[in-house]
């Protein structure tokens, strides 16, 4: 996710299957991540709190996929509904589960103990680094004898939940662009199988167009073809190729 990314200074791909469809949906449900209750927390409503906003982004799918002026009419249609299904059975359930385990640790800060009980939470983690510190210095077999390591145990402890949160973000943003990225993937590989089914009829299309004459023809070849690399440069496969090949140089 962009927000995600620029925390951490990463950064997404330019362009996705769909323009971008999957990655625009997730930001929705991230955006509106907040309105989750702790009841729909508690009680197995997240799924389908997310999956009422995604009914309202379905026409919105339905565009981006008419767009694919390659496909015909008939392989539109089929791959919404492949693309539609997919959305419903992987991507809403897996958005969920992540969001239900990251939400109320997040709203918690990530502590472990209630809110009220934060600022000992962090004293405890500060001497438990402390006492790890004084542990340090005294072992013989730990070339480690300075007492001042023992403040800097402490200070590391008392930093702890704040290094804790960073990785759960870190981890959070990761699981997040796999998902996109998987999901793209796979409507690349949707729309490419139709792309490769439309090739291996090419010869009856041309046995029945051949009345329409060689202009005509290759007039409609070459906008097949331009379509067909518009859409092969946008996936991401290429896209990942290109990277390689540009680390290669």
């Amino acid at each position: 996710m962009g927000r995600f990314a620029r925390l951490l200074g990463t950064q997404t791909p330019a362009r996705r299957t769909l323009d971008g469809f999957v990655d625009s949906l997730l930001q929705t449900f991230e955006n509106s991540r907040p309105g989750l209750t702790a009841e729909m927390l508690a009680g197995g409503g997240v799924e389908s709190f997310f999956r009422d906003l995604y009914e309202k982004e379905v026409r919105v799918l339905q565009e981006r996929v008419d767009r694919l002026s390659h496909l015909s009419p008939e392989e539109r249609r089929e791959l919404f509904e492949r693309v539609d299904e997919r959305i419903r059975k992987v991507v809403l359930p897996a958005y969920a589960r992540l969001a239900a385990r990251f939400t109320p640790r997040e709203r918690n800060d990530f502590f472990l103990a209630p809110e009220e009980l934060h600022a000992l939470e962090r004293m405890a983690w500060a001497g438990a680094g402390m006492a790890l510190g004084a542990f340090v210095v005294w072992a013989p077999f730990i070339p480690i004898w300075s007492k001042e390591w023992v403040l800097v145990f402490g200070v590391g402890g008392f930093a702890f939940p704040g290094v804790r949160r960073f990785f759960a973000l870190r981890r959070y943003q990761l699981e997040l662009n796999d998902l996109v990225t998987r999901t793209d993937e796979e409507i690349w590989r949707l729309d490419l199988g139709y792309m490769t089914a439309a090739a291996a009829r090419e010869p009856e299309l041309a046995a029945a167009a051949s009345a329409e004459g060689p202009d005509e023809m290759s007039g409609r070849l070459a906008e097949r073809l331009e379509d067909a690399a518009r859409v092969s440069s946008s996936s991401p496969v290429s896209q990942r190729d290109a990277r390689v090949k540009e680390g290669d140089r």
